[in-house]
């Protein structure tokens, strides 16, 4: 049976909090925040913060990834893992930081919050998966079907789960305001990175704007400025000086100008389209969450098309591209 947008954000958001929300303490951390300029990345980070604000659940500190000072915790504080499509082998980088937390905060519970997962390099998955299972309290959340198996083969002696994408959680209120301001066009929002497989097209004859998402201006210099207050940070205290001011400031323009500014300038990105086609997924799932047809073409490895089968299969408004 069909369902409306309503109806399919109201389910995935439910699904959400009665998957995560048991397993999260009353004090939490965010370890690995989006401080660089994937607008999809930082839809998943503003889902979760909203998550965790609409459940009264303590954000204590966010840190954004390669950030994290590995601070002494008190045991009862949650370690949260931002979700995204980072999981495995090919943006390796992400994945190694998360073992390292992973490794270095046994006497914490640690939750991995919805994750797409590619390994090429099988040798890579055992050994990952090996790693982990020394963790006595880590869990994991897929946030499609496919991955899920992946996890429930190779990573079983973890704690293994299934949920929608944290970006179903962003505020509602924020959500209503960019609706509805649509003209009779569309969109082909084109990735421009590794996930791009050979053989996309690189343009539609239908297309009235042809674009990966926005780069604000200014975003590298705030980044390369945040990554100096790090190092400071760091040396500070590494020579016993704490700056608690220092890392205060750090974590306000983190979420004032990275995860706030790139959720609005995201949505207003969308806003002006009546009809999408993406071959992002976080363009597929914030096209929903403004209530917006769209239309998919895959990545790499399946990811929008298996996201799309395990929650919005009975969605009528998101459909594989070329079919009707």
């Amino acid at each position: 049976m069909a369902t409306t947008f309503d109806e399919k954000i109201k389910q995935l958001r439910r699904s959400v909090t009665d998957s995560i929300k048991p397993l999260l303490s009353e004090r939490v951390i965010i370890a690995d925040a989006p401080y660089y300029e994937n607008i999809g990345d930082v839809l998943i980070w503003r889902g979760a913060t909203d998550f965790l604000q609409e459940n009264d659940i303590k954000l204590l500190n966010t840190y954004g990834a390669g950030f994290f000072p590995f601070p002494t915790l008190d045991k009862d504080v949650t370690i949260l893992l931002t979700g995204g499509g980072n999981f495995g082998d090919l943006w390796r980088d992400f994945q190694e930081y998360r073992l390292e937390i992973i490794a270095r905060y046994s006497g914490n519970r640690i939750v991995m919050l919805p994750q797409s997962v590619c390994f090429q390099d099988k040798g890579l998955i055992e050994k990952d998966a090996d790693l982990m299972a020394r963790h006595p309290d880590l869990h994991l959340f897929a946030r499609d079907q496919a991955s899920y198996d992946i996890l429930s083969r190779h990573f079983s002696r973890n704690h293994i789960y299934l949920a929608p994408d944290m970006a179903f959680c962003i505020d509602s209120l924020l959500l209503e305001q960019h609706r509805n301001h649509e003209e009779e066009k569309t969109l082909f929002l084109l990735r421009s990175d590794k996930e791009l497989p050979e053989g996309t097209p690189r343009a539609l004859q239908e297309a009235d704007v042809t674009s990966d998402w926005p780069k604000p201006a200014n975003l590298d210099l705030l980044i390369r400025n945040l990554k100096r207050g790090r190092r400071i940070s760091r040396e500070l205290r590494r020579r016993g000086i704490r700056l608690r001011p220092l890392d205060s400031v750090i974590g306000f323009f983190g979420n004032r100008f990275i995860r706030d500014s790139l959720t609005g300038r995201g949505c207003e990105f969308l806003r002006p389209f009546s009809r999408i086609v993406t071959t992002r997924l976080h363009t597929m799932i914030l096209s929903v969450l403004l209530h917006k047809p769209v239309e998919y073409i895959d990545n790499t490895y399946g990811k929008l098309s298996a996201f799309a089968a395990t929650w919005l299969h009975d969605l009528p408004e998101v459909k594989a591209y070329g079919r009707d």
